[in-house]
């Protein structure tokens, strides 16, 4: 069995911790296959150099040479490493050196097990929807998909946007506000959620409207059918506004009308045992907190 190891950085307190991964792999016989990038940088702050098979490129991972690819980082990192796997069907596994970690969910406390998970082939993969983009028709080569969201934003020093929104050919609304977020189930708990979006479930099949700071009080968020076909046209004082696919942005001219629908990639993502959703939505959001439910009779 081959892994792929993909991080942006590393920090000291983590380091350790990537340690016991990586040997812990290599105990179990997993051979491994590092990202150019981040060989480099574990050889040039750590000295570290573990016995790789070779090193990936962003053009260079060949899907039959590893099994899954781990993501080491935070959520932001498991985003980026999707221009790794796009188009293969390499499922990823998130270890978190971070905080939150909502994709990015194996906690240091479970390197170990997840070792195990790992070299035994103990776990599941989830399929999960990505959102196309197109611009007057056209897609931009890498700023063409995303896994949590595409989001419309004013640049920092416009006024509100007016986001003129159709489904299919179907007028919806003109969106008076500082942006719109149209998100996957994935993304529901990102941007979208702090937008005031609701949480939907990765086992449905929905895109979420969700607009930031609108300027009318019966404006709300919309799910519809992942069938459905967004469409938008952007107007602005200042003939511009940012067009943000998860962690990629552009700045984009006034006037051109995006399409946005669930694309035909798919990403897969490694679930392990005794992981399930509601638990990290639980245990990361802290969903539902409340001091009376630890409150004992």
């Amino acid at each position: 069995m081959t892994v792929a190891i993909y991080g942006r950085s590393i920090e000291p307190e983590f380091f350790p911790y990537l340690k016991r991964l990586v040997e812990g792999l290599e105990r179990k016989g997993v051979g491994m296959v590092c990202e150019e990038k981040f060989a480099a940088l574990l050889s040039g702050n750590y000295g570290y150099e573990p016995k790789f098979l070779n090193c990936f490129g962003r053009c260079t991972l060949i899907k039959e040479e590893v099994e899954l690819l781990l993501s080491v980082g935070g959520d932001g990192t498991f985003l980026d490493s999707v221009i790794y796997v796009k188009d293969s069907g390499v499922p990823v596994l998130g270890v978190n050196s971070g905080h939150l970690g909502f994709l990015a969910n194996v906690p240091v406390e479970e390197i170990e097990d997840a070792v195990d998970f790992i070299a035994a082939g103990k776990y599941e993969v989830e399929q999960r929807d990505m959102l196309q983009l197109e611009v007057e028709g056209q897609r931009i080569a890498d700023f063409d998909y995303a896994l949590n969201e595409v989001g419309v934003l004013k640049a920092a020093t416009s006024s509100l946007l007016k986001i003129h929104a159709y489904i299919g050919e179907n007028y919806l609304t003109t969106y008076w506000a500082d942006g719109l977020v149209v998100a996957t189930p994935t993304g529901s708990t990102a941007y979208s959620l702090s937008g005031g979006g609701p949480i939907v479930s990765p086992e449905c099949r929905n895109i979420i409207l969700t607009p930031i700071c609108p300027h009318n009080l019966t404006i709300r968020p919309l799910v519809v059918p992942n069938t459905a076909e967004v469409r938008l046209k952007v107007e602005g004082r200042s003939g511009e506004y940012v067009l943000c696919m998860d962690s990629r942005i552009r700045k984009m001219t006034d006037g051109q009308e995006l399409k946005i629908c669930t694309g035909s990639q798919k990403i897969n993502v490694v679930k392990l045992p005794r992981h399930n959703y509601y638990d990290t939505l639980r245990n990361k959001l802290m969903w539902g907190e409340d001091r009376r439910n630890g409150m004992k009779d």
